[in-house]
Formats: C-alpha cells, structure tokens, sequence
C-alpha cells in the first residue's frame, strides 16, 4: 500500500468510528464480494488471494479497501458514466462505503449464519449447450521474468459452415492463464506454423503477430468473465474444414506450470443466422490514422485520432479496444451529421486488462457517418507500466514494447428495428436477410490508386480486372479479401491518364464502375 492510500485510510478509519450502523462481513460484505469479486479471488483463482469467507476476507480487508479506492478492482476500464455494457462489473458508491465502514471498523464477521450462500466455481460449462468442444495440448508455461504468450490449433472437423453465438474457454489452469484470444483461420496455414516448432503449437506476441494471414479473431477471455455470446439469430461464421487458434497468455513467474484449456463452442441454432464479424475498424494504419503515423518520442505525450467513413448501415454489437503498456486512454464514438453516439470510453488503460465489452442493446451505426476514435500515449517516466528507462522512441508494431491503436468492433449489417433490440439470453431476431454485398470504389477520379471498400460474407478471393473504353484488359490481379467490411486498393501507376472501367469478381458476385486515372 502507497503513502498516500495510508494517509486516506488512516483519516477515514478517525471517520468511522463515528459511523451508524457497523458493517458485518456476514450480512453486508460477503454479497458484494460475491457479486464482484470472488469469481477470481477464490481457491485456485486468477486472484493472488481468495475472498470467499469471512476469515479470508478480514486478512486481506486493507489490501480490498485500497484496491476499490484507486479503482483498480474490480477490473472494469469501461467508463459506465459513457456508456453500459452487459457484465458490468463496477461498485456502486453504496457498496464502496459499505466496505469502507467495515475495514474501519475492524472487518467485523458478523453472524455467519446470515451470510449468503458462497458460490461454487468449477469447470463445468456455462453454455446452454456446447455444439463443439475442444482442448489445447497439455503446455508446460515458459514464462520466467516475461510473458508467455502461445498459440494451439484445434480443428474444427466442420464439413460445412457453422454460424458461433456462444464461446467459452475453461482455463485448466486457472493459476496461470492470464488471458485467452480466440481466432479462426479457414486456410491451414497454422498447421504449417504448427509443424515448424517442435513443441505443440507455435509462439505469438499476444498482439496478433505471427498468426496465419487469413485468422479472423472471433472472441476473447479474461479471468472472471462468463462465455461470450451473440444474441439469438446473429452468428460468426466459422468456415467449413477451418481451425480455431487459441492463443494462451502466461505472466512472468508461471514457468515449469502446466495448463489444458478447454474451448467450447455454441452453434447457431437459426436456420438462416444474421452474419455477425469482428473486425479492427479502427486501427493506426494509415486508412484510417488522422495523423501522419503513430509515433510517440520518448518523454512525451501524444494523442492520435483516427476516422472511418461507414459505408452501410451496421447494427453494433460489442467492441474490444486495444493498445499496449504505454496506451493511457481510448475513446471510440460515432459522429452523424451534428449527433454523437457514444460507444466506449477507457479513461485508464491496463495493458492487463483488456476486455471485450457487449453492448446491452444494438446500436445503428448510419451509413456515410464518422467512425472515430481517440487514443492518447505516456512515454514519460510517470507511466507505472513504462517499459524501459530511459524512455525510448514507440512507434507501432506488434511487439508489447511497441505500439498499437486497434479497436475491434463485433456489427452485422442493419435491419429496420435492430435499435429495439435488447440484448440478453432469451434475445431473437424475427427478422433475416441475405448478407448484402458491397464495393465502392473511391476517390474518383484518381491519381495513382484506386482505393475500396467492400462488404463480404466471409475469406475469399477478389480478381480485380482493369478494362480501357475499347474493352481491352490492361490489368488484372489477385487479392484475399476477410469477411465483414474491408478495404484496400489497387496499384494504378503503371496505366496512362485516361477513362477506365474496374470489375471485380468475388464469390461469384460481380461489380464494375467506371473510373478516371488523372
């Protein structure tokens, strides 16, 4: 505990004892410590201590006190002043002063036959049914004084497409398994990757370097957080003869200890699922970086903003905003005409706690709005997670020691009513549509390169054909495009001025355009 956490304790514990009405563990803490806390901090539990009796408890009552006063536990970076989100894990004022009343007071058990029923923390799922399940290699963690970060391959064995609505992982290990990212690449190239390294699975960075280009991230886990689900009728597509990547993240100090996750999956039950994707929209690439690039010199700090031009109506169902140990806040929002929908907030960010947040209800996103975020960085020695010292020059990559500004967002496309929809377990869509298909080419006219922009079911090819007015072929190529809305371009510089005509053919859907090369 810090001085000043001290200082404040010390004059609120003069407070408290003139205080009305002591608080007893037994009938006023152990509900909120149940509530909020003890899904980590039980036995075998991410936590470094269990919280489940009143004795336990008592023991760690100064270190429970000072962790709630600094807003570090429980983990929720989400401002919920900006926006709520489903799981919301925050203590309300009521409940700060109920814990500080009785850490004042000397962490008073109470009647333990009035406390509540302690809950059960086990493997068993919490799926409503588990339509795939598989388990990683049993891993032995290398982590000595850095993170350990690898990735195992499970195939699906799936002869057609699936749609996922449920995803869940069950750390074998809960002492060690910081956190879990879930990919799905439709390709084998992780069996490639998965045969060069000698021992089972292949090493990443914990920031999607070194995974297959085809893997699309399809969910995420943290200590405490129940299965992911979509709401009845969406799914995210997981193709036929595909594999699903977990990557395992072990902190500094795990190594010699062994884990065997578990992944569970939930299957769509709809006979025509709404095409759910999650992609990084907003990233520190130059599409979509306000500012020349992401660089941040040492001892300074710097915001950078970042806008994405919506190109069809999507219904927003969950975000996952990330950056690295030098990230300080992130703000995402979108601006339609004079309106502001506020999506996420992360006023502190912790390179340890990065959640994916769903959304209590869809929200429209219109087409041709403003997409933006707002990121600021602390290269300075005042950062506690500043990785080096002194300060050196960041820039983005996919090293922890780099920099990202990365925000995933979990969208379908619209459907009139989507904005009534609530979002909880006995959510249903009555209403589906075929995923629409869209390209847009942009600017036109153009020097150079043409950019676009599509909407698409799922990984796929896109031939790209560049005709003159006379018909002829001037060039054509070849481009792997992922599902969900995309972008990218095509190289025009070796063609004269002139009119042009681009087609694109991609899973048998065709589009042309006319274009002017200036």
């Amino acid at each position: 505990m810090n001085i000043k956490n001290f200082l404040i304790i010390s004059v609120l514990y003069l407070q408290a004892v003139t205080l009305q009405g002591q608080m007893n563990w037994a009938e006023n803490v152990a509900p909120i410590l149940f509530d909020h806390c003890t899904k980590c901090h039980h036995p075998g539990g991410i936590g470094p201590s269990s919280f489940m009796t009143s004795d336990e408890a008592s023991n760690n009552a100064a270190s429970i006190l000072s962790a709630i006063m600094d807003d570090y536990m429980p983990p929720w970076p989400a401002n919920p002043d900006y926006r709520h989100f489903l799981n919301e894990n925050v203590l309300t004022e009521t409940e700060k002063n109920t814990i500080e009343n009785w850490v004042m007071n000397g962490a008073p058990s109470g009647d333990i036959a009035l406390a509540p029923t302690p809950p059960s923390y086990n493997n068993q799922t919490q799926l409503a049914q588990v339509d795939f399940s598989g388990t990683t290699p049993i891993n032995t963690s290398q982590a000595v004084a850095q993170d350990y970060y690898r990735t195992f391959v499970i195939p699906s064995n799936y002869s057609v497409d699936q749609f996922i609505d449920g995803i869940e992982i069950i750390p074998g290990n809960s002492e060690i398994v910081h956190h879990v990212v879930i990919y799905y690449d439709p390709t084998n190239e992780c069996l490639s990757l998965d045969a060069a390294d000698p021992e089972p699975g292949f090493p990443t960075n914990g920031t999607g370097g070194g995974l297959p280009d085809a893997a699309y991230f399809i969910g995420t886990w943290v200590p405490g957080k129940g299965p992911q689900n979509l709401p009845q009728g969406f799914g995210i597509r997981a193709e036929a003869n595909g594999y699903y990547l977990i990557e395992m993240h072990y902190p500094a100090g795990t190594v010699g200890q062994q884990d065997e996750t578990i992944l569970n999956i939930k299957h769509s039950s709809s006979s025509n699922p709404r095409e759910a994707w999650y992609s990084p929209i907003i990233t520190h690439d130059p599409s979509t970086l306000d500012e020349a690039a992401l660089i941040i010199p040492a001892n300074t700090e710097r915001t950078f903003h970042a806008t994405y031009n919506v190109p069809i109506n999507i219904s927003l169902i969950g975000i996952f905003p990330h950056m690295h140990l030098i990230g300080k806040s992130i703000k995402s929002f979108c601006v339609n005409g004079t309106d502001s929908i506020p999506l996420i907030d992360i006023p502190q960010c912790y390179f340890n706690w990065q959640f994916g947040y769903d959304l209590t209800q869809l929200v429209r996103l219109p087409a041709q709005s403003q997409l933006k975020a707002i990121a600021t960085y602390d290269n300075t020695i005042n950062n506690p997670n500043q990785p080096v010292t002194p300060p050196q020059l960041v820039t983005a990559g996919e090293e922890t020691t780099d920099e990202m500004m990365v925000i995933f967002y979990l969208y379908s496309y619209w459907l009139p009513g989507d904005e009534n929809i609530i979002i909880d377990p006995n959510t249903n869509v009555s209403n589906y549509s075929e995923t629409p298909h869209l390209w847009q080419f942009y600017p036109n006219p153009t020097q150079n390169k043409i950019q676009w922009t599509c909407l698409g079911s799922q990984y796929r090819k896109a031939e790209f054909s560049i005709f003159d007015i006379n018909g002829k072929i001037c060039k054509k190529e070849q481009q792997m495009i992922a599902g969900g809305i995309e972008s990218g371009n095509v190289d025009l510089s070796d063609l004269d001025p002139g009119v042009y005509f681009i087609k694109v053919v991609s899973n048998q859907y065709t589009h042309t355009e006319k274009i002017i090369l200036e």
